[in-house]
This record gives C-alpha cells, sequence and structure tokens, in this order.
C-alpha cells in the first residue's frame, strides 16, 4: 500500500519535517508500506528562497504551483494522502478537495504551525490569495485524522475534528547522542533554527553582549550564515543535515528565545528538544508547548526577562557539574516521552485510524486503491 506525503519541504531539508514524520519513514517501510515523499518546493527553490531577489522567488513559486498539478496523479494512486500544512501556500485547498472530494481518499492533516497568522521574516513571496484561517479549518475537518503538536493547536483542530492526535517533534536518541564532556575550557553558548526564525535570537542581543563581555564566552548560530549582533563575536553556520549533530554538539548552552505572540503557540519546542536530546543544558522562554517539556531547575531553566536570561546562563557558564545535572536530565526526558520509539505508536496509531483498519495488516494484501 502506497502513503503520499504531500508537504511543503524537500527530504531532510526543513528540520520541521525531518525531526517530525520523516523520521518514521523507515517504521512505514518496514510495515509494509511504500512511502511516496511529495514536496512543492524544488530543493533548489527552497535554497533560493532565504536569499534576495523577490521576482525569482516569486516566478519560482508560481511555477511550482503549476507543477504541484501532478500531485493529484500521484493522489489517485495512493492508499493515503498525509497532507503536511498545505498542498500550496497560496489560494485554496483545491488539490486537497480533489483528493477527499472526489478521489474519496482518506487523508491525515498534519499541521505544526499557527500558518493563518502572519510570520514574521516568513518566506512566502506571493500573498496567499485566501484567508488561511478558513483554509486551516476545512482540512481540519476534512481530515479522517488530524495531527498536531502544541495544547494550542489540538484546542483548535478538536472544535472542528474529534480524531486529533497530539503528537510532538521528536528525536532520534540514537542518532542524537548524549554530549560526553561538559568541563570544556571555553563556553560556547548557542542557538538553531534557521533565517525566518533568527530574529528571535536577537531578543537576546543585550544578554548575550553583556555574557560575553564577562565571561569570554564564544556564540554559535546555526541555520542563519548571515546572521550578526552589534559588538559580539558569533559563529553563524548554515545548517546541514550531514553535520547537523556535530555542529549542534559544540554548544555548552542552548538558547530558546520566543516573544509572547500568539503564533509562538503552534511551535513544539523543537530547538529545546534538540538541545536536550544532546545532553545540552537549555534556556527557554516559558510559553506554549516549553511549559510541558521543562522543569524549571531540573531539566532546564525558564527566563524571561533580560536579568533572568543573564542570570541563568551565568550560574550554568561558571558551574560545568551544574551543566551536567541539567544536560543529562534533560536526555532522560527526551528519551523517556520525546523520541522517535516511544511516539511511533501514536503516529502509526493516527494512520490505522484514517485508514480503517490496522496498518500491520498492510502486509496481508488488504486490496490497493487504484492505480
Amino acid at each position: 500500500m502506497r502513503l503520499h506525503f504531500l508537504v511543503p519541504y524537500p527530504r531532510d531539508q526543513a528540520p520541521s519535517q525531518h525531526l517530525k514524520f520523516e523520521q518514521y519513514y523507515g517504521h512505514f517501510a518496514r510495515a509494509g508500506y511504500e512511502i511516496v515523499h511529495d514536496a512543492f518546493y524544488s530543493r533548489q527553490l527552497y535554497q533560493r528562497l532565504g536569499k534576495r531577489g523577490l521576482l525569482w522567488k516569486a516566478c519560482g513559486v508560481l511555477w511550482a504551483c503549476v507543477k504541484r498539478l501532478r500531485s493529484l496523479w500521484m493522489a489517485w494512486r495512493s492508499d493515503l494522502v498525509y497532507v503536511c500544512l498545505e498542498a500550496m501556500p497560496i489560494g485554496p485547498p483545491i488539490l486537497e478537495w480533489v483528493i477527499v472530494h472526489l478521489f474519496k481518499r482518506p487523508m491525515v492533516y498534519d499541521i505544526d504551525d499557527l500558518i493563518y497568522l502572519k510570520k514574521p521574516g516568513s518566506r512566502d513571496p506571493l500573498p496567499t490569495l485566501f484567508d488561511r484561517r478558513r483554509k486551516v479549518e476545512f482540512l481540519m475537518r476534512s481530515a479522517r485524522h488530524v495531527i498536531v503538536c502544541t495544547p494550542h493547536l489540538e484546542k483548535v483542530a478538536r472544535s472542528v475534528n474529534v480524531r486529533v492526535a497530539r503528537i510532538s517533534s521528536t528525536i532520534d536518541t540514537v542518532k542524537y547522542r548524549s554530549r560526553e564532556r561538559y568541563d570544556t575550557p571555553c563556553v560556547t553558548i548557542g542557538w538553531s533554527g534557521s533565517f525566518s526564525t533568527s530574529p528571535y535570537l536577537h531578543l537576546l542581543d543585550n544578554v548575550l553582549r553583556t555574557v560575553q563581555q564577562r565571561h569570554g564566552v564564544a556564540i554559535r548560530v546555526i541555520g542563519d550564515a548571515r546572521f550578526s549582533i552589534a559588538g559580539v563575536e558569533v559563529q553563524a553556520i548554515p545548517w546541514r543535515l550531514e553535520s547537523e549533530v556535530e555542529d549542534l554538539l559544540g554548544m555548552d548552552i542552548g538558547l530558546y528565545p520566543l516573544p509572547h505572540e500568539e503564533w509562538v503557540l503552534g511551535k513544539s519546542g523543537l530547538k529545546a528538544l534538540q538541545y536536550m536530546g544532546l545532553g545540552i543544558p537549555t534556556v527557554l522562554t516559558p510559553i506554549g508547548a516549553n511549559l510541558e517539556i521543562v522543569e524549571h531547575g531540573k531539566n532546564g531553566f525558564f527566563a524571561d526577562s533580560e536579568e533572568e536570561w543573564t542570570d541563568a546562563l551565568t550560574k550554568l557558564i561558571q558551574d560545568s557539574t551544574l551543566r551536567e545535572e541539567v544536560g543529562r536530565a534533560g536526555r532522560k526526558t527526551v528519551e523517556d516521552r520525546y523520541s522517535v520509539e516511544a511516539n511511533w505508536p501514536l503516529y502509526r496509531r493516527a494512520v490505522e485510524e484514517a485508514l480503517g483498519f490496522p496498518m500491520g495488516d498492510a502486509r496481508q494484501g488488504h486490496a490497493a486503491c487504484p492505480r
């Protein structure tokens, strides 16, 4: 049987996909399913979205919309369509309507952002041309099962669909091995994300300037190679899948600052989970999903004001034993609640319910949809 993943980004290019459902492709395959990863953005277009050149990007997105129509053929030949966010970033949900109402294919809808709100630093070079709130409600209502990652999104989804599963971003605890040493001679404070979320790190400009001047720490930014702060020495590097773990392990303390705005309530706490999965002590804003992940002072530290950020970072910079205690507690949290193995049954159940039979039966020769 065939599972058609209708998604925004190329495979292994976006952490928001890579650390969610993409990690389970192997599990689905071992359960007897063929996986089709069908991305809206080509690898080339996705890499250009973070660069200048609005006209080129707009033309690229329009051409991608035309090519997206080919996805209907694959959807027709599949047994289930798994839609992440939306089939196309502009316009009404035409493809999804055809898939559900004309092709009669079961759909799982996965949403991990409040995409119906305007996001600072958005990659979309064109207007959506349609009310995204209505679009998201239609997709949630039309799905056989909805997958969300935060309490806020769960509440929204349950208002239109009773079949909702809350599954956070998850960490492969085999690939993400825990750090071994904490007594490094020069402490590195780090952040990982993308150019669209790096503006949030500027919330800590004064804090990072202060701690670097006082303690001589190094500051590493992964995912936005052009990031800089006036008066602060920053090592900014692009995100690379092949060196992701090693780049993160170069950090002694992980940062996850967020503003107090509604958009943030759609965030799953992915950055914190990445740091914690590697045994890196984490300091983060107490908002949204973060409140469920971290117990202050045990497996991480909450900080809101500049004074709280400075105090928490100073404690961790000066005390390698504290870094080790908090880092190992964070790793244990991920192993118990946010690992791939711990959450695979939840993904499996969502697909089983959408298909209407146990996924293990795929090997037993269930009749497939027309090819």
